[in-house]
């Protein structure tokens, strides 16, 4: 007993001499962001000033390297040995405001990953002294994401105080980290810090969300009223369910409310599987009955078809029957072939019949030839068949035309 007593005595003794040493060099001092971080890191699981660096095993350890963290634990369980390299420090240190991104994306990720208070006021100055613009985004999400966790209504704070995607890109961030750990407190913040039906803080919560409860995460979206907000939330989700497979997205859209959401949901299925098979794409819109549902998977295959091969989609449409279906993918086909040959897309109009169905495929050509070939433009958008519609295609035609004529608004006398 008296001699674990000496022994303290010692490490204490030594301790105070290590200190004293300490404060004789604290005269320097550096502001800069990277200086900052040995006294922000507090309880950071990174190798800090104040921990304990033991000598390799077989070598005398050198009392100097020993400090109060350390002797507390020497004391209570005797010394253990333990190798850290003390230069990870310091390479994080620099690797902060790096010129390369890769390195600066690490040093960010390695000093957030278990994010304390002190860890983020040096990822926060680091990254205020970064050059502004698109390039610091990541170093933004990943200092949004673990200022999150840590305080998220003091992030918010600052996010409010960012210009333009900066804003946008933090406060989504913030509230997706927030809604992983709490998403009750997220949600009852978002309605009290915002008045109005577009509330963009619930794209980040129901992104969050879905991490943990999917089923709740669509839920609160679809109680959202229709606009960008909702529509957003509803391909975030929708992609979430895709990554876990195709029978799981679908799955996912039967379940849906009936409506614009569910056949915004088919639409995306029926893409997803057009891109990788367009066969089974195809094969699938022709076993469906005449519906919304078929109208909006017959969109969204015919333009991923088209993109592939304007012809093959062209025949694909003709042989379609007639309805509503076939009316949105010639508009689709149209769209994306007119931009590729308009030429090639006037002949394939023509040989549909006249009549309403293809009214939105001569839209669309007009729309895409009308700046490049105006009179052949007025020439289609004189064949319309719906006469109001025709009438509003012409003046726009029209108004466009003279605007390229006399770009300074001057007419001629």
């Amino acid at each position: 007993m008296n001699k674990v007593l000496a022994t303290a005595i010692w490490i204490l003794t030594v301790i105070s001499a290590y200190w004293l040493g300490l404060e004789n060099d604290s005269g320097q001092s550096n502001d800069s962001p990277v200086a900052s971080l040995d006294k922000n890191l507090g309880d950071s699981s990174l190798p800090q000033k104040n921990d304990v660096f033991l000598p390799e095993k077989g070598r005398t350890a050198d009392p100097m390297e020993i400090n109060v963290k350390g002797a507390a634990s020497i004391i209570e369980n005797g010394i253990k040995e333990e190798i850290i390299e003390p230069s990870k420090n310091r390479s994080l240190v620099n690797n902060l405001e790096s010129s390369h991104p890769l390195e600066r994306l690490e040093a960010f990720v390695g000093l957030l990953k278990e994010p304390n208070a002190g860890a983020i006021e040096t990822a926060l100055q680091a990254y205020e002294s970064l050059p502004g613009g698109p390039g610091r985004f990541s170093e933004l999400k990943i200092l949004a994401f673990a200022w999150g966790k840590v305080d998220p209504e003091e992030a918010l704070a600052w996010s409010q105080k960012q210009e333009h995607w900066d804003k946008h890109v933090a406060s989504g961030t913030i509230m997706d980290s927030w809604a992983r750990e709490d998403a009750d407190s997220a949600i009852t913040w978002a309605k009290e810090n915002f008045e109005g039906d577009e509330n963009p803080y619930f794209v980040g919560i129901i992104n969050g969300l879905a991490e943990s409860s999917l089923p709740r995460a669509t839920d609160l979206m679809t109680e959202l009223p229709y606009g960008r907000v909702r529509g957003r939330s509803a391909h975030i989700l929708f992609e979430k369910v895709w990554n876990q497979g195709e029978e799981v997205a679908l799955h996912w859209a039967e379940h849906l409310p009936e409506g614009s959401l569910q056949e915004f949901a088919y639409g995306e299925l029926g893409e997803k599987v057009a891109r990788s098979d367009i066969s089974r794409a195809v094969e699938w819109v022709d076993s469906m009955e005449d519906s919304s549902i078929k109208s909006a998977v017959s969109e969204d295959v015919s333009r991923e078809m088209a993109r592939q091969s304007p012809t093959d989609a062209g025949e694909w449409v003709m042989q379609m029957p007639e309805g509503e279906s076939r009316k949105v993918a010639m508009q689709e086909v149209a769209k994306v072939w007119a931009r590729k040959d308009p030429t090639a897309t006037a002949e394939w109009i023509n040989q549909f019949p006249e009549g309403t169905d293809a009214d939105p495929a001569i839209e669309a050509l007009v729309r895409q030839i009308r700046k490049s070939d105006p009179q052949e433009a007025l020439d289609w958008a004189a064949s319309l068949s719906n006469l109001e519609q025709r009438k509003k295609l012409l003046a726009e035609t029209e108004a466009i035309i003279k605007a390229q004529k006399f770009p300074s608004g001057r007419s001629s006398r």
